[in-house]
């Protein structure tokens, strides 16, 4: 059964949807959208049957007013035609024959799954729009891709929230940013124009070591980080780019990535891309060109001929440590800080280092560390003696032969008076807090009229660190009564609702 439902005659088909399952095109007669709007708002989705054909053309829009687009037959927008999903969800274009998109337009605010077995093809443009990210078939790399023609492009799509999730293949001498990511994080590919309108290349990223996480076009195989040429000493564990040559070698182009995080351990004079040459990763930026060392820096290289994935790698010993993961929160009066490493080589301790200005950088602890590890290590360290204001937090890690990197720095603003008591402010719309040195952690406070009568004020927390919180008041001055080992202390605050 074939429904088609124009716009324009919403009385007719509005009362046809609620009823309407599938919207299915089959043999024996193609149906041609000749311009204006299509709404399809069958609710199980769209289905073109094997043998069956939907042409859009002169700039015909069809709109996509469900969550499903299943191409066995012929889908085929030409040029200046759009199709638009445009309902709330998360939308699957299956099948097994690629749809042929002109423009494509995601509004549906969710992820989009390509699950086609012969992919997705875009000869116009792809606008991202709310939708992302856009997964596809790691399993079924470059056949069941995101592809772009000659001249597509797309907009939206560079941000962690809007990426491809798998892979995406572009034909034709145009330069090209692969808008490609994990799921959670983009990880951009680009590559120089190449010369001949024919070449195509697939792009994916794939998370974790390379020597453990296996290439899906390269048989699953894994590519050991420990094999490297010179000049390179070492290949960073958080992962590669899957680069398959489609049409075309690529070598000569230029292939500039986005770095991830937790290279933080590295120089970036000594950072380098590297490429899988089917036995070991080799050397293809010959030179510094690192923009810095943490996540969406850059670092560029050129290509030659046979590599099969692209990795970040260095000409030191330098990734002895990869930090996944460092956070700095307040506990009370302390300021507790956690990292985590992924990968530790010749690693002899960490050093805590605080700053007041942000600059210059005192230490205040040392934490022993694993040495050398492939696996997850998580640290810890409590500061508690924070200064009053804001801290400003590094993790430094020392290798045996005394070579140092850093963590990122983090800041935390922490009031505890610093081992004093201390209340503030003391001009208030309503919330005072209460800090307090060691030894005050059963201390009781109370709120008191300046007659000496007590207020029903809220007091939050515990320890060292109290919350007044005055309910509605008449302005003007009131006493924070603090009773601590039989002596009560009274310090005035100004309410000024």
């Amino acid at each position: 059964m074939k429904k088609l439902l124009i716009a324009l005659a919403l009385p007719l088909w509005a009362a046809q949807v609620h009823a309407q399952i599938y919207t299915t095109y089959g043999p024996p007669e193609p149906h041609n959208i000749d311009a204006g709007y299509m709404s399809d708002y069958s609710a199980n989705g769209t289905v073109v049957l094997a043998g069956g054909a939907v042409t859009l053309m002169n700039g015909a829009t069809y709109e996509h007013g469900n969550l499903m687009l299943q191409n066995d037959g012929i889908w085929s927008s030409q040029s200046g035609s759009t199709d638009l999903f445009d309902v709330p969800g998360a939308v699957t274009i299956s099948g097994t024959t690629a749809p042929q998109f002109y423009n494509l337009q995601l509004q549906n605010g969710d992820a989009v799954s390509i699950t086609n077995t012969a992919g997705v093809d875009i000869a116009g443009q792809l606008d991202f729009g709310t939708g992302g990210p856009v997964n596809t078939v790691k399993a079924n790399h470059s056949n069941g891709a995101l592809r772009f023609a000659d001249n597509a492009t797309y907009t939206g799509g560079l941000s962690d929230a809007q990426h491809v999730n798998g892979y995406v293949t572009k034909t034709g001498n145009d330069a090209f940013t692969f808008p490609v990511g994990s799921g959670s994080d983009l990880r951009t590919l680009s590559i120089s124009a190449p010369a001949a309108a024919t070449d195509a290349y697939s792009v994916a990223w794939l998370a974790g070591d390379p020597g453990a996480v296996g290439d899906p076009s390269d048989a699953n195989a894994l590519h050991a980080t420990g094999a490297y040429a010179a000049p390179i000493s070492s290949v960073s564990t958080a992962g590669q780019w899957d680069w398959i040559p489609v049409s075309g070698t690529g070598e000569g182009l230029t292939i500039t990535v986005s770095l991830p995080d937790g290279l933080v351990a590295a120089m970036p004079e000594d950072l380098r891309l590297v490429g899988w040459n089917g036995s070991a990763w080799v050397d293809l930026s010959g030179g510094s060109n690192a923009t810095g060392n943490t996540e969406g820096s850059t670092l560029s290289g050129t290509m030659i001929a046979g590599i099969t994935a692209i990795g970040i790698g260095s000409v030191s010993t330098a990734l002895p440590v990869i930090f996944s993961e460092f956070s700095v929160k307040k506990q009370e009066c302390a300021a507790v800080l956690n990292w985590t490493t992924d990968m530790e080589l010749n690693n002899d301790h960490f050093v805590v280092e605080r700053s007041t200005d942000g600059s210059n950088f005192t230490v205040i602890a040392e934490v022993a560390a694993a040495g050398n590890s492939n696996t997850r290590q998580e640290y810890a360290y409590s500061d508690d003696q924070p200064a009053n204001g804001v801290n400003y937090y590094r993790v430094v890690q020392v290798d045996v032969d005394g070579k140092r990197s850093s963590t990122a720095i983090r800041s935390l603003l922490m009031h505890c008076g610093n081992g004093q008591l201390k209340v503030y402010p003391t001009v208030t719309k309503g919330t005072v807090y209460v800090a307090m040195p060691p030894g005050y952690e059963n201390t009781k406070l109370s709120v008191m009229g300046i007659n000496g009568q007590l207020v029903p004020a809220s007091i939050m927390g515990g320890g060292l660190l109290r919350t007044v919180q005055l309910p509605t008041l008449p302005a003007g001055t009131y006493l924070i009564s603090i009773a601590h080992n039989g002596t009560m202390k009274t310090v005035k605050i100004l309410y000024q609702p």
